[in-house]
């Protein structure tokens, strides 16, 4: 049986469980039922041609109904289902799968006054022995000013996770500019995702269907459901009446739970009040003011010591780093309920493959909850399993 009927520790999904009706259907067994019905006069010894010619039909029998059938009815299910087959499902509930999306942030020029910096201008992280340099362009033509400064918006050259670079790391122009002397981004570039995952579609996919289809009243689900349609959108919070009757507004964390960046935020707002084209409006038109901005990161450092392991089967960097995918969806709980268990995030260290025990977890240094605000939204600061 293939991977498709393996469940993991980052779906919701339920795990497949192959039908009674595809019991006894081995190869063995259904040659057995074909030797049966075979002629009483007919020889049915190891060797002989009736044997050796039904032996071949019944294990292409077996392989139909334990690969091709079980996977034929995963298919037909978007609980099980994957890929393409996914896809049709999302299509039937009116969604598409987010492709993945670019990082966008924003650089800075030195030079001499009056430099003009093109638009599609491409800038790029020095290469390291990790990985080759990473290429960004410039979304619009700016001018150094009198002050020898400028400031432009980036956007990644490929989409994906590649794309989010630290602060101070952009400092090299592909081509050179004359008039320019130096360039960095003085803030980290944030929002590149990589593609929607099979999960998280799926769980897209549950949500409109609970939703019953097309609900246009404006509840938090709607706001939730409209936010995470937007490529690089991970989680929404919805404060509504924030600011008075008639308003609403969607905190954001991308796909990778930071902060969203600026271009998110306004590719979502788009998307919901589309005010070039109002008959594509998402807004209801009781709500006169939607707001959305960027969740406030609650950097949260966690340490495990003591730990016992299996060494044939994990390492503590590959326990730190599916550790580190597992709490994101303590993340979202979190959100829900203002707070970040505890005992619900230490629990996540002995479901991990191939860890055994460990003597303390600590967050933030300390052995208890940690309480959110509103707006706010943890945000992996450190993992040290040791």
């Amino acid at each position: 049986m293939d991977n498709y009927l393996t469940k993991t520790s980052e779906t919701e999904r339920p795990e497949f469980k192959i039908p009674d009706f595809i019991e006894n259907m081995g190869p063995e067994q259904i040659h057995e039922r074909m030797m049966a019905s075979l002629p009483e006069d007919i020889d049915k010894m190891p060797g002989g041609f009736p044997f050796d010619y039904t032996m071949p039909t019944a294990a292409i029998a077996s392989e139909l109904v334990h690969y091709h059938l079980v996977r034929g009815l995963m298919a037909a299910f978007p609980e099980y289902a994957w890929g393409d087959w996914l896809d049709l499902h999302a299509k039937q509930a009116h969604l598409s799968r987010k492709p993945a999306n670019k990082a966008a942030g924003s650089l800075t020029f030195i030079g001499k006054p009056g430099t003009v910096i093109p638009k599609g201008s491409m800038f790029c992280t020095a290469a390291t022995a990790a990985g080759s340099s990473i290429d960004f362009l410039t979304d619009e033509e700016v001018v150094i000013e009198e002050e020898g400064r400028a400031t432009a918006a980036i956007t990644a050259f490929e989409a994906g996770k590649k794309g989010n670079v630290s602060q101070g790391t952009i400092v090299l122009a592909v081509r050179p500019i004359s008039g320019l002397t130096s360039v960095t981004n003085l803030e980290a570039v944030t929002g590149g995702a990589e593609e929607e995952t099979d999960d998280a579609l799926y769980r897209r996919i549950q949500m409109e269907h609970s939703m019953q289809s097309f609900s246009y009243i404006g509840n938090d689900n709607d706001y939730i459901r409209w936010a995470k349609e937007v490529p690089g959108v991970g989680d929404c919070i919805v404060m509504p009446a924030w600011n008075g009757p008639g308003t609403v507004k969607l905190v954001l964390v991308d796909q990778n739970g930071e902060p969203a960046n600026e271009k998110i935020i306004q590719d979502v707002y788009s998307h919901i009040v589309s005010e070039e084209d109002r008959s594509k409006r998402l807004l209801p038109t009781a709500c006169s003011q939607l707001t959305v901005t960027a969740a406030a990161g609650l950097s949260i450092s966690y340490i495990c010591t003591g730990l016992i392991y299996d060494k044939d089967t994990t390492t503590l960097e590959q326990a730190a780093a599916e550790f580190e995918r597992a709490v994101q969806q303590v993340y979202s709980e979190a959100r829900e309920s203002g707070t970040l268990i505890y005992n619900k995030v230490r629990s996540l260290i002995t479901d991990l493959p191939g860890i055994v025990d460990f003597e303390t977890f600590l967050i933030n240094g300390e052995e208890k909850n940690i309480v959110l605000s509103k707006e706010e939204y943890p945000v992996t600061e450190t993992v040290s399993f040791r």
